[in-house]
């Protein structure tokens, strides 16, 4: 049994608070492009999330094999070997521009995502145009997420959230501009939004690589000398950051699939309800991904360092924090549910449906913010496989089979999917604490191919020699 100690909980929160307050401007910048799009219409509020969710499932896989370089700078910090760190974080970076060039190819495909989940012909119309704008911000959002990565796993968090606030101040900007036409631009409506978004991930794009290059960061970890492409450290990033990506896109998948696309068929009101009350779920989910980030970091630095007992430590004093933090927010879903509906629209059948699926969200907190915390370790360490593996299994076996069922053959209507999520959200939580308890991940050796290579090479002097 491990108690939170001052120690351990003031060395978490000084390392997550600048994440969480980026995770936390992503929260309100969400809310104050939803108000904005909602105030045009019910349709454009309805078609945002979907068309927002497919586009983010597509970059799920290589952005969280970017995000992995924080693993590897984590460890490189710990280790003193810090242009490992550096050289990882390049070869995200050249992921990222092919990434961003290949998914121009789904640009005709644009309609066929939106068409077979039974939308309105008007919804549907406003998804292919929110998804298209959607595409040219891909590249830019996986190369955030490769030198984002660096810059956690080098304990330096503040450049992404310098980089992150100066991205939403634009973003709020341009949409507000955008889609009210401000300032002598055209009122373009959801297109403003769609424009604005990728017009931010430009910007903070821009200011993480203009850091990462600067002289104090060329200096102390030679970023400036390591830009070669490195098709070992390549293949090392790909084989721990293709099965977190993996992870990722299939939450994402299940999530926005099953729950948001399906919901679609009761219509644009329940559609709406369900995107309200997933907009609302970010504001504890977010801030608790960026306790994971953080998490993340430390526990691959102590790795790093060869203190695995105090990788341990922290992971249940995150978890203390995370749990803590997330049931709370469930108390404030129930209490105030009907106030959180109508904040963003006056409709009673949005505001009933909402209310509802907001007791769901509710009471997924406490396994959620477990499911966030393990991962982060797990990640931290490398085993990403494992997390993976257990994400595909739910899907199959009890996220779809219980979504789908529930549409075909209840009258629960968007409350099936929402149920069959938070089953799926405990089974996961539960899973991923399991396998921590288990310690499997303490033998895992995440730069086994660089430092079999290292000793090839100076058995090879020693025996020129």
């Amino acid at each position: 049994m491990f108690t939170p100690t001052r120690a351990g909980l003031s060395e978490i929160l000084y390392f997550a608070l600048p994440i969480i307050m980026s995770m936390a401007s992503y929260t309100v910048i969400g809310f104050v492009d939803t108000w904005m799009v909602a105030q045009v219409g019910t349709a454009e509020v309805a078609a945002a999330m979907p068309a927002g969710i497919i586009a983010y499932t597509l970059t799920a896989l290589p952005l969280g094999i970017t995000q992995c370089v924080s693993t590897f700078a984590a460890q490189a910090l710990g280790k003193e070997r810090l242009d490992e760190g550096s050289i990882v974080a390049w070869q995200g970076l050249y992921l990222s521009g092919v990434v961003g060039l290949a998914f121009f190819a789904l640009w005709p495909a644009a309609p066929h995502f939106f068409s077979p989940f039974g939308h309105e012909p008007d919804i549907i119309a406003l998804e292919v145009v929110y998804f298209r704008i959607r595409l040219w911000g891909i590249g830019f959002s996986v190369a955030i997420g490769a030198l984002s990565g660096f810059f956690y796993g080098m304990h330096r968090p503040k450049v992404p959230l310098a980089a992150t606030v100066i991205a939403n101040i634009v973003n709020v900007c341009f949409a507000y501009t955008l889609i009210f036409g401000k300032f002598g631009a055209p009122a373009l409506g959801l297109k403003g939004a769609a424009l604005a978004m990728v017009l931010s991930f430009v910007v903070q794009f821009a200011v993480l690589f203009r850091v990462f290059l600067s002289q104090p960061y060329a200096t102390q970890f030679a970023t400036r000398a390591v830009w070669k492409p490195n098709w070992v450290a390549t293949r090392r990033l790909l084989h721990i950051g293709l099965p977190a990506g993996t992870q990722m896109a299939i939450d994402v998948l299940g999530w926005g699939v099953l729950i948001i696309l399906m919901v679609g068929q009761f219509g644009k009101q329940q559609l709406a309800a369900s995107n309200i009350a997933i907009q609302y779920m970010t504001v504890s989910f977010m801030p608790t991904l960026g306790l994971g980030q953080a998490l993340t970091a430390l526990v691959g630095r102590y790795i790093g360092e060869g203190k695995p007992d105090l990788a341990v430590q922290r992971t249940y004093e995150a978890f203390f924090l995370a749990m803590l933090y997330m049931a709370l927010m469930g108390m404030g879903y129930v209490l105030f549910r009907f106030s959180f509906l109508s904040f963003f629209s006056q409709d009673p059948v949005v505001i009933q449906v909402g209310s509802t699926l907001l007791i769901c969200a509710a009471l997924l907190q406490v396994f959620d913010s477990m499911g966030i915390t393990f991962a982060g370790a797990l990640r931290g360490a490398g085993d990403t496989h494992w997390i993976a593996g257990l994400t595909l299994t739910l899907l199959v076996c009890v996220f779809t089979p219980l979504s789908l069922g529930s549409v075909l053959f209840t009258n629960l209507e968007s409350l099936g999917p929402w149920l069959a999520g938070t089953i799926n959200v405990s089974l996961f939580g539960l899973g991923l604490w399991w396998r921590f308890s288990r310690g499997r991940w303490r033998e895992i050796d995440i730069f086994a191919t660089q430092r079999r290579r290292r000793e090839r090479a100076a058995a090879s002097v020693q025996v020129a020699d």
